[in-house]
């Protein structure tokens, strides 16, 4: 095998060693470690250890530029990321979110090696020892501040129908055919799950979407169409993201609505908001991305509700 090759290889390795380490790590372990110190030790992982690797697999005498090492590193990666997505580990959706950090994250650990290296030059076999960071990432117990935070997304249409006739369509949603959808980055681009139907019995919304989603949405009192989340079974949401739970601490799912503002006869503003708490060391990073999500959820479904609601009329 080719030197390049071999190293490519190893820092592949490397990397599915420490994704290993930190996300399937024994039960025990995971019980003694509070759950925001998992980002944390993402966070040192991603930013340490891989920059570590990427300099010193793939540029071990210092001969190559920071930002060619940085250029390697970042392809290693993008091959890592393709693997996850091959091997069903992680969704394309993840990748896209958490690839663009680690890049980023990657880079002072190049940095700090070079350093080091440069400080240690007749040993720098010591900097070997770099590598063992990541793995001791999961016994690491931080405390962190709480960084908590309402976000909420609406995404508001004028439909020529009347009130009535547009809820009955929002509380019931009868299966989505595939002429009925629209494209959209989340659901074509990045693979996402989307919606199929929903159906209202006895106060409760059943929703479903593709890829066996399943959840339900406990209605509120009030004028509006309102609910707040539940998840009586969060497997069936893996196929959003394989380790985030909609009920926290990273993401906690909280209320969606459906406000109705009449404008004539039969015209109506439908605005459909949903709310949820974000408790991440990146959450200016994250709500962008939650935003672009939400806001294709929300299309895809009023686009079906405008059309049906709007040939009854």
């Amino acid at each position: 095998m080719a030197p390049a090759a071999f190293r490519a290889l190893a820092f592949v390795i490397y990397a599915f060693c420490s994704y290993g380490i930190l996300f399937h790590v024994p039960q025990t372990l995971k019980a003694l470690t509070p759950a925001p110190v998992a980002t944390i030790a993402i966070l040192l992982w991603l930013g340490l250890g891989l920059g570590f690797a990427g300099q010193l697999l793939f540029d071990w005498h210092r001969r190559h530029s920071y930002l060619t090492v940085l250029g390697r590193t970042s392809l290693a990666l993008l091959m890592v990321s393709a693997l996850l997505v091959v091997l069903w580990v992680e969704t394309v959706i993840c990748i896209a979110m958490a690839l663009p950090i680690a890049i980023a994250a990657a880079a002072p650990g190049i940095w700090l090696t070079r350093l080091l290296m440069a400080r240690f030059e007749r040993q720098a076999h010591f900097c070997l020892a770099l590598l063992a960071v990541p793995f001791a990432a999961p016994f690491i117990d931080l405390p962190v501040p709480d960084m908590s935070e309402h976000v909420s997304v609406s995404t508001s249409i004028v439909i020529a129908a009347p009130e009535s006739v547009i809820r009955a369509e929002a509380e019931n949603v009868s299966e989505i055919a595939e002429n009925e959808q629209i494209w959209t980055i989340t659901h074509n681009l990045l693979r996402a799950p989307r919606p199929v139907s929903a159906a209202t019995r006895d106060g409760i919304r059943y929703a479903t979407w593709t890829k066996g989603v399943r959840f339900e949405e406990h209605l509120l009192p009030g004028p509006d169409l309102a609910w707040r989340f539940a998840f009586p079974d969060p497997e069936l949401m893996k196929a959003l993201d394989p380790r985030v739970s909609p009920t926290g601490p990273e993401v906690t799912m909280l209320e969606g609505r459906y406000s109705f503002e009449p404008l004539g006869p039969s015209r109506t503003r439908v605005t459909l908001t949903t709310t949820y708490r974000l408790n991440t060391p990146i959450n200016p990073y994250l709500k962008p991305w939650g935003h672009l999500i939400l806001t294709d959820m929300h299309n895809a479904v009023l686009h079906v509700i405008t059309n049906r609601a709007e040939s009854r009329s």
